[in-house]
């Protein structure tokens, strides 16, 4: 029994904090870079710190708080201690602990979700306690999927996202959305089915429908088909724990309404109506000839290739891209709008596996394998709580089973571990229940420890989240500059942000080497010295990012593409380009774009021969990609090899290049890098022959035939063209027709 004031005041004050958690969903950072991401961290980490604060104080003011440790806990803690000890043996330890701004996570951010975890199940201590919690965080739930609503009915100002393809809300992925969802459709259940007053029931229904039609319109594959999965399992099973028959026989009746639904829409996947809905279009017409499906296939393939060499400990949390890297498949890089640089498997067997090794995933199959052991044990032992119990099971299963085609954000970490505490608080009341009671007592206020922990609180807020959220305002206000074309403000406000020496800094120094590659001409009109001052700045801090984490290729990609672009002003650039390329090579030896950096510098360095064959390596990879085939043609182009440029022109017309005029005008872009007016007015034919009401293709076509300055060929063409199209004389202009 609570019979203090002040042991009173840190409970709540507890409890607060811990309710404030369940706000971090909803929050989006407009003044941080990754505004899905950065603000929920920071915000997370801190009243994480500040709730385990008061926690230590109560713990040791009150009995009844000091920590209770059953074996689910103990696992939770373990696989905490396997992720910062794989992190520190593995490829990067600094990013492994620090993570990145993109994630938000690393060990920093995996140790407050623990802290999370054990504050849940230690704080909250009667099942009146958990239901209200749950009630807390199905409404933000809610209120995230009326965001989400927002972004697809309205077109309001404040509402990122709005109206533009799949909901995503305000977790800034239709995929955690989805994931979201589904774990509060089956929170709603839980307060359904313990709520006796007809009025709750009614509001939680309510709630139910609307998190099923968030979910439906996020049209997140994997979470329907968890959520599909769970239900067919659970209706199997409730049959041996129900001693009615009327139990019996709806369970029955409700699989084959499912699994007759199931086959009803499959059957019918080619359909109009099918098609009319994008969630049963994509549900329907998943299949290996998917391109999601391919590039997750072929994701998997590399991550289970980078776990083999690492099989026991892993590459440490966040390392996952240098296994993926390693073993890149070129299929993955269809075009240049691929997405090819993976910092996850999308699958988290995989993701725990190559992060953590063998030992780590056995941990992490270990916490749902013990929570659910639990649970079905305590199913016929305890009927009254019987369908808490299994609506629990539910989330777990459903949780893992979508997991297996996406990976968790730090709204979902919240949600699966507020529901592990409450397992965990499930196993810990049994044991209670069979163990000697310890008698409760209050004890004297500590004031060394409180000042100890204060001091920590301190100290901890400031380096783990206050100093890096400066640095990360920081960085976006230079990105605004670069926005606003005043590029060497932005070149001094992101380095101002880099030497504030956190973990922030490899992906600000990224983004700063990528606007000023972006920038590097049009950005300096007649300024060379700030030119190659903001050059030097780019290279030293991409220097450094490769001496943080010598292993990731990317970094060394970025070095190449600096110096290529910067090759006109140093003609010892290119050599060093090959150079990167050696190393990059070792890393990654199946990324075409390291092959056409190397050709490129190659051709830069006056060794044409050397640059096509680059080319064509990278060609190689995956001879299919047709922006991969163009940069062959605009090497043999560049390097005046007319024949295979000719050859190579109707590789791409097989392969499906399209003669339509953006591609045929591209190709005479490239031509005129060279020159080559014959081609060019080659190929302005053909586009005339597509369009030939278009006087501007007329008239652009007379200026290449007058820059060639042959005037024979200028009225033979002509002539040729309005004799073709007689319509036209009359419409162009006599410069146009006439010499």
């Amino acid at each position: 029994m609570i019979n203090t004031n002040l042991t009173r005041y840190l409970r709540n004050s507890l409890w607060v904090c811990l309710y404030l958690i369940l706000i971090t969903p909803l929050l989006i950072g407009n003044n941080f870079l990754f505004p899905f991401i950065s603000l929920k961290t920071f915000y997370f980490r801190i009243l994480v710190e500040i709730a385990l604060f008061f926690y230590i104080l109560l713990a040791f003011s009150h009995s009844s708080y000091r920590p209770k440790i059953n074996r689910l806990t103990l696992l939770v803690s373990i696989f905490g201690l396997v992720v910062l000890l794989t992190g520190l043996l593995g490829v990067n330890s600094y990013r492994s602990f620090w993570g990145t701004i993109e994630r938000g996570e690393g060990f920093l951010t995996i140790s407050h979700i623990i802290i999370f975890f054990f504050l849940l199940s230690q704080a909250f201590q009667n099942k009146r306690q958990w239901l209200n919690y749950f009630s807390a965080s199905i409404i933000v739930s809610f209120f995230v999927g009326l965001y989400a609503l927002g972004q697809e009915f309205t077109q309001i100002s404040w509402i990122v996202g709005a109206g533009e393809g799949r909901l995503s809300s305000t977790l800034g992925n239709a995929a955690y959305l989805g994931a979201y969802s589904l774990g509060h459709l089956w929170l709603c259940a839980i307060i359904l089915f313990e709520n006796k007053k007809i009025y709750w029931r009614i509001l939680f229904g309510i709630f139910s429908l609307f998190e099923l039609y968030i979910l439906w319109q996020s049209e997140t594959r994997g979470a329907l088909l968890g959520l599909l999965f769970t239900l067919v399992l659970i209706l199997i099973l409730l049959p041996f724990f129900s001693q009615k028959k009327k139990t019996r026989i709806v369970s029955i009746l409700a699989i084959l309404i499912l699994v007759l639904s199931f086959l009803f829409v499959w059957s019918n996947r080619h359909s109009g109506w099918i098609a009319k809905s994008n969630t049963l279009n994509r549900l329907a017409n998943i299949s290996l000839e998917d391109i999601t499906t391919q590039s997750r296939l072929l994701a998997w393939d590399s991550s289970w290739q980078g776990w083999k060499d690492r099989f026991l400990l892993g590459y440490g949390w966040e390392n996952y891209n240098i296994a993926f890297n390693k073993y890149f498949h070129p299929e993955i890089f269809r075009d240049n709008g691929s997405q090819i640089w993976f910092d996850r498997a999308h699958n988290t067997l995989f993701d725990v596996a190559v992060a953590t090794g063998i030992g780590g995933l056995i941990i992490y199959l270990a916490i749902f394998g013990a929570a659910l052991f639990y649970l079905f044990r305590f199913l016929r032992r305890d009927r009254e709580n019987m369908a808490i119990y299994l609506i629990t099971i539910a989330f777990l299963i459903a949780h893992f089973v979508q997991n297996f085609f996406v990976f968790d954000c730090l709204a979902t970490y919240i949600m699966l571990f507020m529901v592990l505490a409450f397992v965990s608080f499930i196993i810990s009341k049994h044991q209670k229940n069979i163990q000697p009671q310890i008698k409760e007592e209050i004890v004297p206020f500590n004031y060394l420890v409180c000042c100890l922990g204060f001091v920590f609180l301190i100290l901890s807020g400031f380096f783990f989240n206050i100093k890096p959220a400066k640095a990360n305002i920081s960085g976006l206000d230079g990105l605004r500059y670069f926005y606003q074309g005043k590029i060497n403000e932005g070149v001094d406000k992101m380095v101002a942000a880099i030497n504030m020496g956190t973990y922030q800094s490899t992906e600000i120094r990224q983004k700063l080497t990528d606007n000023i590659i972006n920038t590097d001409k049009s950005g300096y009109p007649g300024n060379a010295e700030q030119l190659k001052r903001n050059f030097s700045i780019a290279v030293q801090e991409t220097q450094k990012n490769i001496e943080l984490s010598p292993k990731d290729v990317q970094n060394y990609l970025y070095l190449m593409i600096i110096y290529n672009n910067y090759s006109f002003m140093d003609a010892s650039l290119p050599s060093q380009v090959l150079r990167l390329g050696g190393e990059a090579q070792k890393l990654a030896p199946n990324r075409p774009h390291v092959y056409f950096e190397m050709g490129q510098a190659a051709i830069n360095s006056g060794s044409p021969k050397q640059g096509v064959e680059y080319f064509k390596k990278g060609v190689g990879l995956n001879p299919d990609n047709l922006d991969s085939q163009w940069m062959l043609l605009t090497a043999y182009i560049i390097t005046g090899d007319e024949k295979s440029s000719e050859s190579q022109y109707q590789t791409m017309i097989k392969l499906g290049l399209s003669e339509n005029i953006q591609n045929l005008e591209r190709l005479i872009r490239l031509y005129y890098l060279t020159k080559n007016y014959d081609q060019m007015i080659y190929f302005y034919k053909k586009i005339i022959d597509l369009e030939p009401q278009n006087t501007d293709h007329w008239s652009k076509l007379s200026g290449v035939l007058k820059e060639k300055n042959d005037p024979i060929l200028f009225n033979q063409t002509m002539s040729e063209l309005l004799e073709k199209y007689p319509a036209m004389s009359t419409k162009l202009l006599p410069a146009v027709i006439t010499k």
